[in-house]
């Protein structure tokens, strides 16, 4: 005897080929001749063969997170209650956005991003974000590519809802995003999350896939983007260690899946320690579990101090910090090292060009300037009121200039 589940897919195989009942409620799809063929004349179906392909190598994966994350297709970041998902599912959010170029240690495809937070409000995300900017050093102006929609109620996130066939339809609210995400095309779509915006039955796969192909048609739209899911894992998936929640479509389905836990051991869990895993990759490797740590209002890498991305965007600060200063005194004005109106890292923070880096930021890149001898006070002015600034050491020997 065929299960409901089987039932209710074989009635969907049998309407996508173009048979329908004769009866309002089919009938059971145990036999064909149940089904009666409809009078209409068949959909052209084209076949192709190898031979038919372009005679070239084919084009590499668009990746969005080199490796971990694949564009132009539907991805899952799954983690229990307070795992820290929805903080570095921001972080990859606002570092495209922001063109940051890294995550979590890995190279990134930077552009617009879309936002579906159905979960957590417009306040708590702004101070999530908030302390993200203020612990990297940029300032939340610089995430003008950054689109986000709230609902008015939590209860009012409903994007697709099942017809009398079980499958997945789109509700207007869902055509209504459609329609904003197409014009902002994104690099990124993220949803937070599948529970605040999915009403079907956790097991059914007809339900679960049908869902999971309604962002694939954004996945395939404009921007190409990459849509992330996020989800929380059910009680085995918790118990199992492998972080799936409900039919096992929610895994099969997408192109990639991530799982974000505590560790085992339980002090370093007590600690903030958080493992990030690639539990399923068709495009790319598995590769190694990630460490990450909380630290100033967010995770980031377990060593993240002494990491090359961070070396690399102070590398990045200090060239900014350089050219603003070059800017400045070639403009006939100054600045100094002393708190004032004229505070380096301040005016410079001001600036159009900063590259988004803040006070604090600028203040870093100046110690290491005047520590690396690549900048010193010099004293201007009448001798009744001398006054110090900023500029570039001399170099007597040209050669010396070159690092």
């Amino acid at each position: 005897m065929l299960s409901s589940e089987h039932i209710e897919m074989a009635k969907g195989v049998f309407r996508d080929l173009g048979y329908s009942a004769a009866t309002e409620e089919p009938p059971s799809p145990n036999g064909p001749d149940d089904y009666a063929p409809i009078n209409e004349p068949l959909p052209p179906i084209k076949i192709i063969t190898p031979a038919e392909w372009p005679d070239e190598k084919p084009p590499p994966v668009d990746w969005l997170v080199d490796q971990k994350i694949p564009r132009g297709d539907v991805a899952t970041l799954h983690g229990d209650g307070g795992a820290g998902k929805t903080d570095i599912a921001l972080q990859l959010a606002e570092n495209c956005a922001r063109d940051a170029g890294h995550w979590l240690g890995y190279t990134i495809t930077t552009g617009p991003v879309f936002i579906i937070s159905a979960e957590e409000p417009e306040g708590e995300i702004r101070r999530r974000m908030y302390l993200h900017a203020e612990r990297d050093g940029y300032r939340l102006d610089s995430l003008a590519n950054l689109h986000l929609w709230f609902p008015d109620d939590v209860a009012h996130a409903t994007l697709a809802i099942a017809d009398r066939n079980g499958m997945m339809r789109a509700t207007p609210l869902f055509d209504a995003i459609k329609a904003e995400i197409a014009a902002v095309a994104p690099v990124l779509v993220l949803v937070d999350n599948i529970a605040a915006t999915y009403t079907g039955s956790q097991n059914d796969r007809v339900m679960v896939r049908s869902y999971i192909n309604l962002w694939r048609t954004i996945a395939h739209g404009p921007g190409k983007p990459a849509v992330l899911l996020l989800d929380h894992p059910s009680l085995s998936g918790l118990r199992e260690g492998t972080g799936r929640g409900g039919h096992t479509d929610w895994r099969n389905g997408p192109r990639c899946a991530l799982y974000l836990h505590a560790p085992e051991d339980k002090a370093e869990a007590d600690c903030g320690i958080r493992v990030l895993e690639q539990v399923k990759n068709n495009q790319g490797p598995i590769g190694k579990p990630i460490r990450l740590q909380w630290f100033d209002g967010g995770l980031r890498l377990e060593s993240s101090p002494g990491s090359l991305h961070l070396l690399a965007k102070d590398v990045e600060c200090d060239e900014v910090f350089m050219r603003l200063l070059d800017e400045v005194n070639g403009s006939g004005r100054h600045v100094s090292d002393a708190p004032s109106s004229t505070y380096a890292p301040k005016v410079f923070a001001g600036m159009d060009g900063n590259g988004g880096f803040t006070k604090q930021k600028f203040a870093k890149a100046m110690e290491r300037q005047f520590r690396g001898r690549k900048i010193t006070k010099e004293i201007f002015g009448p001798r009744s009121r001398q006054r110090s600034r900023i500029v570039r050491t001399k170099v007597d020997n040209p050669a010396e200039a070159v690092e």
